[in-house]
């Protein structure tokens, strides 16, 4: 049975550094994770202010199929405005560690009538347990026992002092004191192990993860949704989450939250499907997953190759292919040598592949074009009106449309010019508009109708 999967992303998540969503940012991530399949979505504290508290009604009034919770601090107060904006479950953070309970002045008394108020309130009630691994069983038995009436505790590693091997018997020590409560876990990133830490937890019998989409958290962060919902599929064959959606949910907080996903290091990354060597892509050209757990279609990706020095003729003639050019044996040969003989060249975007293989190999696309035409994908930054870009970007020569659009990306532009030179100048123009932050460039091989 797979375990529940609790994203935090809105609450724990909005705790990184430079991080703070909107009302409509929120909905519209919840709206995401609960295509994706995620089983509850914290939304936040509605008790912290106004916009906090219309988050939370907002999402659960969205929301259709997940259950939505809301955390709370041990307060009356906090625990009165979770069940007034509509949530369904209230998770009540408490400091398992006697230490910090005391230097954060809260107390089991004010933990056991929070409890008896959320539960009286009809709220469905999740203790977390902040620090559970710098408490001695006998305080959880304490926190367990006040925390009566509850459904389930969520023990969190917050300093991260968990390693894989060392999560079954943490585990089996803090059940013993915890009969009666469903048993999850968070674990946060500070030595990169969350993940693995998660799957411990799972074989040893954790019934619920706590995560966040990009592992995106306060200091190290968590726990990744998409990579650990990868590695339940990957290594114990559990289906948790819809996978094509999840490239689509980690682009919506990356721009809502201005953390980038890395770019390698995460199957949601935009290069982690990209090779350039010979040994690899070639293999996996063929369909081979040659550098992934996981098939790149699983996730509704494909592999690409970069043309560079270091890739094959297949891999060349490959990427020639996609951008509209059939390369002779001929040919391919001459765009190998020039570049593994010349100076060294970028070449990322199909406008700068067409670049190169108009200028060095001398080749031209099968359909023969007046002129060069592109669609535009633009993100801005995220203090910027997109309107005021969009009217900048009219103002480009050979711009010929301009469309605000939902997703990844804030506009869409549909650019022409006379050759790929004058194309790349006045992309570089685009680029250059102040509140860009970013840009993916797609040639127009054909117009039908």
């Amino acid at each position: 049975m797979r375990p529940r999967l609790v994203d935090v992303t809105l609450s724990e998540g909005e705790l990184a550094s430079g991080v703070g969503f909107t009302v409509d940012q929120k909905v519209e991530v919840a709206r995401e994770l609960d295509r994706a399949g995620v089983d509850v979505i914290e939304v936040g504290r509605p008790g912290l202010s106004e916009e906090d508290f219309e988050a939370a009604r907002e999402v659960a009034e969205e929301v259709l199929r997940a259950e939505v919770s809301a955390w709370a601090w041990p307060t009356e107060g906090d625990v009165e405005a979770a069940a007034d904006s509509g949530v369904d479950r209230v998770a009540l953070r408490y400091p398992a560690w006697r230490d910090a309970a005391e230097e954060l002045r809260v107390s089991l008394e004010g933990l056991r009538r929070c409890v008896e108020e959320a539960r009286a309130r009809g709220l469905k009630v999740t203790v977390v347990a902040e620090w559970a691994t710098q408490a001695s069983p006998s305080e959880l038995a304490e926190m367990a026992r006040a925390a009566e009436g509850a459904e389930a505790i969520c023990l969190a590693d917050t300093s991260s002092l968990l390693t894989p091997r060392r999560v079954p018997s943490f585990l089996k020590e803090a059940s013993g004191s915890l009969r009666g409560l469903r048993l999850e876990a968070r674990f946060h990133d500070a030595l990169g192990l969350a993940v693995a830490n998660s799957l411990a937890a799972v074989e040893a019998g954790v019934e619920g993860l706590h995560c966040s989409v990009n592992g995106l958290g306060e200091g190290p962060g968590l726990a990744s949704t998409s990579e650990v919902a990868l590695a339940l599929r990957r290594e114990l064959g559990l289906e948790a989450l819809d996978l094509p959606s999840l490239r689509r949910l980690a682009s919506l907080v990356e721009k809502y939250s201005g953390v980038p996903v890395r770019s390698q290091g995460s199957l949601m990354g935009d290069g982690c499907f990209t090779l350039k060597s010979q040994l690899r892509a070639d293999p996996a050209l063929r369909g081979l997953p040659a550098l992934w757990p996981l098939s790149p279609s699983e996730l509704g990706r494909e592999v690409d190759v970069e043309a560079s020095k270091h890739c094959s003729a297949k891999a060349l003639a490959f990427k020639a292919r996609r951008a509209g050019y059939e390369l002779s044996e001929e040919e391919v040969e001459r765009g190998l040598r020039a570049l593994r003989t010349g100076p060294a060249r970028r070449i990322v975007s199909e406008a700068d592949l067409a670049s190169f293989i108009d200028e060095v190999v001398g080749a031209k696309p099968r359909a023969a074009q007046r002129r060069v035409e592109a669609s535009v994908m633009v993100q801005c930054v995220s203090n910027v009106h997109t309107s005021t870009v969009a009217r900048r970007i009219l103002s480009i020569e050979g711009v010929e449309e301009v469309f605000e659009v939902s997703g990844e990306f804030d506009i869409e532009v549909r650019l022409a010019a006379d050759n790929i030179v004058q194309l790349n100048e006045r992309l570089d123009r685009i680029r250059s508009i102040k509140g860009v932050a970013g840009t993916r460039t797609r040639l127009i091989l054909r117009r039908y109708g």
